[in-house]
């Protein structure tokens, strides 16, 4: 059954929580263009995201009983310092086209926040993510009291003829919590981590040596239509390349299917194995390239930009995201260690 959230009767407003969405709900996120000051795009794979998600409330704002926004609530459990808090993760702040600047992205994220710390218990956290360059959804998320605790930067790792490699497998039911463990051990001074919820073995690859994990990654199909990247680099991207033979697949005039890649395990030494599992996964998905998001103070980003070879794309695109978060009943002391971990990114969370 919905829950009425909030209601201003004067303004015929109403925000609705639901466990499942709608053909309006969908619609909305389907026609939003995301994005401002950066790149700007569509998301085409939106039903297949929103069926991944694991314990969704999905908000619905509503004026005379005409859906004008949406925002969906991911409720899951994060590692905060070493402990596992109850956390609220934020995905899809979308304004109908003809409603915005009226202040209905601020009302929508303040009472969602409201919503979502009431029920954390005594100490939680709330975040979300934002493109570095999307100053008006940045401006809302600081009027409702949002602080970014760090940054992710995205890592491009591109093939034009990927090739499947030997010893490449799925991860096997009876490997999840060694893997687990191992994960828990790379990341243990990383904040925002959720493996024992995020790892999902039909997804998930390994390269063994000797019986044992040497490098790991999860995978996620994504599509998405850029329509705007600003710069040289857009007029390359979106204007230049696709009309060039021997490149253009990997350029399809802005029409992107790409991996998601995330949960990364390493083996000290063994990095090269790494990128012959990521180009494994491309040719096994049939796509030419896969997104990484790393926070750069994390010691995987810098061990993997100074073993890798990334590709065409990485030297083209950066794409920085803040992680705009509100956290109920930590200390100022327990604060500043939470913002001095670097923080990791969870397959959990879709972008």
């Amino acid at each position: 059954m919905p829950e009425v959230i909030f209601e201003d009767k004067l303004r015929n407003l109403l925000i609705r929580r639901r466990s499942t969405y709608d053909a309006a709900f969908l619609a909305l996120l389907k026609r939003t263009i995301w994005g401002s000051g950066g790149i700007r795009y569509t998301i085409n794979n939106l039903t297949e995201i929103l069926s991944r998600i694991k314990h969704p409330h999905f908000l619905s704002l509503e004026e005379n009983g005409q859906l004008i926004g949406a925002l969906t609530l991911i409720h899951k459990t994060n590692r905060l310092g070493g402990k596992d808090y109850p956390a609220f993760y934020a995905y899809g702040l979308a304004i109908e086209t003809t409603e915005r600047g009226k202040g209905y992205g601020t009302l929508l994220s303040g009472q969602a926040l409201n919503y979502g710390l009431s029920r954390l218990q005594e100490r939680g956290i709330y975040y979300g993510y934002v493109e570095a360059a999307n100053t008006r959804s940045l401006r809302t998320l600081q009027k409702v009291g949002r602080k970014s605790l760090g940054q992710y930067h995205s890592l491009l790792v591109s093939r034009l003829w990927p090739k499947d490699q030997v010893g490449v497998q799925k991860l096997e039911g009876s490997q999840r919590q060694r893997l687990v463990q191992l994960l828990d051990e790379q990341y243990a001074k990383h904040s925002l981590t959720d493996f024992e919820q995020s790892i999902k073995t039909e997804d998930y690859y390994v390269v063994m040596h000797g019986g044992e994990i040497v490098a790991g990654l999860q995978c996620e199909r994504n599509h998405l239509t850029i329509k705007h990247l600003p710069g040289a680099s857009g007029v390359l991207l979106l204007k230049i390349l696709p009309h060039i033979p021997l490149v253009r697949q990997l350029f399809p005039k802005g029409n992107y299917h790409f991996l998601t890649l995330g949960n990364i395990y390493i083996r000290e030494g063994n990095e090269r194995d790494l990128f012959n599992l990521i180009e494994a996964v491309l040719a096994k998905h049939q796509l030419n390239f896969g997104m990484i998001y790393l926070d750069r103070r994390s010691p995987i980003h810098q061990r993997l930009k100074k073993a890798g070879k990334f590709g065409i794309i990485n030297a083209l695109v950066t794409v920085p995201v803040h992680v705009m978060a509100s956290l109920k009943g930590f200390s100022a002391r327990e604060i500043a260690e939470i913002h001095r971990q670097p923080l990791l990114m969870s397959m959990l969370d879709p972008v």
